[in-house]
């Protein structure tokens, strides 16, 4: 076992980066940097009892790229080892677009060969490349912190502490073939040229531990940024008043106590629990916005990501990427029915009986009655649509000044059912029923519709 293979073995122990009996997916490009990888996971398969399978992804950005998959199919068959191959359905854009397509295929072939954890090759001189190409572009310490050792859902950089020069040894010693593609030494690609010329100049000039000291200042900022996040979710706790998978509602009070900065860091931490973190330009406009929106404005960021203010609070949730189509129930003329239907993301179930007064009282709290007589069909169970309006004791009011009234958020006004007839709404479900409504149906005479609502989920 040579040096490298003892360190890997004692790295990935020491980070447990990989644990017993896990199941691993190498991100198997062929190259010098994922074949050295693939034949470390291999050595150290069974003193772990890792189940270790690889993904290929041919990105189409170059001639010979189907040879690559063909390679890799063949050596992974020498060994043994599961593997699963996919080609990209046109040329890639640009390098953020060939890596997005290429980590979405990769997740997919996880998914497919049963494993929980992606491993890419990715190792010391890609991390101080990484930290340069980002301080060049003026990144905070979160970004300086550079590539993570891991990142979710499930991937991890195994090789991350190894350079270059170590692999290629390795790969000298066991005599390890690979592929070699053209497209790293193409100058058209600014981080080419920053591994080809940038930094080589900057250590003839003077620098020569430049990488070392690009890979230290990632660790460093990659510490100082975990004791950050730490503190800022330690005071958005007493922030957050509600909060689900794609919600959370903060006090507006609390958040404006802080100082700008420790806003911005707030509001991103608060983000990426429900959506994409904010980037700078994202994280700017939405500092903009709390500092001086009034209630009932809403802001959507890139990402999937809004803000909107109601009242003394801020709502700030992931966007539905089709949002579902309110259903809309007719309740016919029969004697009695009972039908479910969907409105403002909930699913209500109701009831309804068209019956003489005086053979049943339905529960005041989910239900209401009208006089058959005052109805002017069709009868509608249905969300709340602009204009609407309904007649109460004290005058016929907007629905939209009746939400004002009682405080109800805008945000949450497609939650409330309906139920309204040709001249208008007769009841909004849990808030007000209208002038029409009657006591109950053992009062009076003549025939009434009563209607139960209940929500289900």
């Amino acid at each position: 076992m040579t040096g490298l293979a003892e360190r890997f073995r004692s790295h990935v122990e020491t980070r447990r980066l990989l644990p017993d009996d896990a199941a691993i997916t190498v991100a198997l490009s062929g190259g010098l940097d994922s074949t050295v990888l693939f034949h470390l996971l291999l050595e150290a398969a069974p003193r772990h009892r890792w189940s270790v399978s690889a993904g290929h992804f041919d990105h189409r950005m170059r001639t010979g790229s189907a040879d690559d998959a063909a390679w890799v199919a063949e050596l992974c068959e020498r060994h043994g080892v599961p593997c699963v191959t996919g080609r990209a359905s046109r040329v890639p854009r640009s390098e953020a677009d060939a890596r997005r397509l290429r980590y979405e295929f990769l997740h997919a072939a996880c998914l497919q060969l049963g494993s929980e954890l992606l491993a890419t090759a990715h190792h010391a001189d890609d991390q101080a490349e990484t930290v340069l190409f980002r301080l060049l572009r003026g990144s905070g310490m979160r970004g300086l912190a550079g590539i993570p050792a891991r990142r979710d859902p499930g991937v991890v950089r195994p090789l991350l502490p190894f350079w270059r020069r170590e692999l290629e040894a390795f790969a000298r010693e066991r005599g390890l073939d690979h592929r070699v593609d053209p497209g790293n030494a193409d100058p058209s690609f600014a981080r080419n040229r920053l591994r080809g010329q940038l930094i080589p100049s900057l250590e003839a000039r003077g620098h020569p531990r430049l990488r070392e000291r690009l890979h230290r200042l990632a660790e460093l900022a990659s510490r100082a940024s975990a004791v950050v996040e730490q503190r800022v979710m330690e005071a958005a706790v007493p922030l957050v008043l509600e909060a689900s998978e794609s919600r959370i509602v903060v006090a507006r009070t609390g958040l404006l106590a802080y100082d700008t900065s420790a806003r911005a860091h707030l509001l991103r931490a608060l983000a990426a629990r429900v959506a994409k973190r904010p980037g700078r330009v994202g994280t700017h406009v939405a500092l903009a916005f709390i500092n001086s929106c009034s209630s009932g404005r809403r802001i959507d960021l890139a990402g999937g990501l809004s803000i909107a203010r109601e009242f003394d609070r801020f709502i700030i949730e992931r966007r539905s990427s089709a949002p579902a189509r309110d259903d809309v129930l007719n309740l016919p003329d029969v004697r009695e029915g009972e039908d479910g239907l969907w409105i403002g993301g909930r699913h209500w179930r109701v009831r309804w009986s068209w019956a003489d007064r005086g053979q049943a009282v339905p529960d005041r709290a989910a239900a209401a009655c009208f006089a058959v007589e005052e109805l002017r069909p069709p009868v509608t169970l249905r969300s709340w649509e602009p204009g609407d309006r309904i007649e109460l004791p004290s005058g016929t009011r907007k629905l939209k000044k009746l939400f004002c009234d009682r405080k109800v958020p805008r945000s949450q006004r497609s939650r409330y059912p309906l139920l309204a007839d040709r001249d208008g709404v007769l009841w909004v479900v849990g808030l007000a029923r209208s002038r029409r409504a009657v006591p109950g149906v053992d009062v009076g005479e003549g025939r009434v519709l009563a209607v139960r609502v209940v929500r289900e989920r």
